[in-house]
């Protein structure tokens, strides 16, 4: 009897689920586009699963990718209302990017957030970007050479970049969400751009081309208070936040020498953060650390010279010192506390975070704020290492 017992479990076990579907019957979504129609929400869906005509089928090159969009009140309305169009039911479960246009953006994210976080099949791992001077639609349009989907060019571009370039950090819902539900800081978000003609970037010769009409180009930072973007950076301020934040792994700097330039490549960059209180009044110490390696050189510079790497070595730390300055006075500027301050101080002062905080992001210029940066070139590479080595060598024969 107890095996009979088992058996039958094991039976209903097998048997289907009652709302089973087949991957066929869904609109596989891999990136959505949130932007403003008159007065209305219009949200973009790019569908990665679009199927190709049967004239078509000898064209390998050509993604099978259509963007469906749909217009509401709600931004759940215009979602649902791109089925509409799409002949199958719309799948999100898998998207990797979220981009929102500036008008949403100004508007706050709370709506965006809010539908997100109680859509049950969507998950919260995708990254999330602010279209810069472009509608957040085209972005998803933009087809190239060397990613098979739009979505898939973006969150790539974003996540590897992020790790070569000190001006641009990657965000991803949770991280929003996290940093939106708590105190003391403030969200920023990498941009992104349509360079060229729009038209042109969804065309077939432009994923052809070798040298695409269209394509789309990460940007600086968009900087939030509360949920509501107020404004952007401009590069060297991108810098600034992203070494304040630790989010710099690997930048170059390029230093003016006597009549030409040396170009250094950075690593095991890391800024530390400390707080303290001192007559009741928040002190911030900055310290950056790093490595840096010669990588280039213009003109006649000894680098084998103690007293020149000396020279180079303040300006790298000099230059690092005016990115952070410029950041502090951007977050200043726009009173929004983009690097945490405030945060650090609710968690290691909480009694007097807790008098301040209601005037925190007025009084960000009350922070006495120390910055120590220290770069040091470790790897000496010998100044012959170049064509006049080479010319030298050949000379001797």
């Amino acid at each position: 009897m107890k095996k009979i017992i088992i058996s039958f479990g094991l039976l209903l076990c097998l048997t289907g689920c009652w709302n089973y579907k087949e991957l066929n019957d869904y609109s596989i979504v891999t990136g959505i586009a949130v932007d403003k129609k008159d007065d209305e929400y219009e949200v973009s869906a790019l569908i990665s699963n679009a199927p190709k005509s049967s004239k078509d089928n000898s064209d390998s090159s050509q993604a099978q990718i259509v963007v469906y969009s749909g217009c509401g009140n709600s931004l759940f309305e215009a979602l649902k209302n791109i089925g509409l169009i799409s002949p199958k039911e719309l799948y999100i479960g898998s998207f990797s990017v979220l981009v929102l246009s500036e008008d949403i953006a100004k508007d706050g994210l709370d709506n965006v957030i809010d539908l997100f976080v109680r859509y049950t099949s969507a998950r919260n791992n995708f990254y999330v970007a602010i279209a810069h001077e472009t509608k957040a639609k085209d972005t998803l349009k933009i087809v190239t050479p060397l990613a098979s989907f739009p979505s898939q060019n973006i969150s790539d571009n974003l996540k590897y970049t992020t790790d070569l370039q000190g001006a641009i950090s990657s965000v991803s819902f949770n991280d929003l969400l996290s940093i939106l539900l708590r105190d003391g800081i403030e969200p920023v978000i990498s941009t992104i751009s349509v360079i060229g003609d729009p038209s042109l970037g969804e065309s077939k010769e432009n994923l052809e081309s070798s040298e695409p009409k269209s394509y789309i180009k990460l940007g600086n930072l968009a900087l939030f208070k509360g949920d509501k973007l107020v404004d952007f950076s401009t590069h060297n301020e991108s810098l600034g936040i992203n070494i304040i934040n630790n989010k710099v792994s690997e930048m170059y700097l390029t230093l003016d020498y006597e009549n030409g330039y040396v170009v250094v490549d950075t690593n095991a960059f890391k800024s530390d953060i400390k707080t303290s209180i001192k007559n009741d009044k928040p002190i911030v110490d900055i310290k950056v650390n790093g490595e840096a390696r010669i990588i280039e050189i213009k003109g006649d510079i000894d680098i084998e010279d103690s007293k020149v790497i000396e020279d180079l070595q303040k300006k790298a730390n000099n230059k690092i010192k005016s990115f952070i300055n410029e950041a502090i006075n951007l977050a200043i500027k726009n009173k929004s506390d983009i690097f945490g301050f405030g945060l650090r101080f609710y968690q290691n002062h909480p009694k007097y975070f807790e008098k301040v905080k209601d005037d925190w992001n007025k009084n960000l210029d009350k922070i006495k704020i120390n910055i120590d940066s220290n770069l040091i070139f470790k790897t000496k590479v010998s100044s012959k290492n170049s064509l006049e080595e080479i010319h030298e060598q050949k000379e001797d024969y």
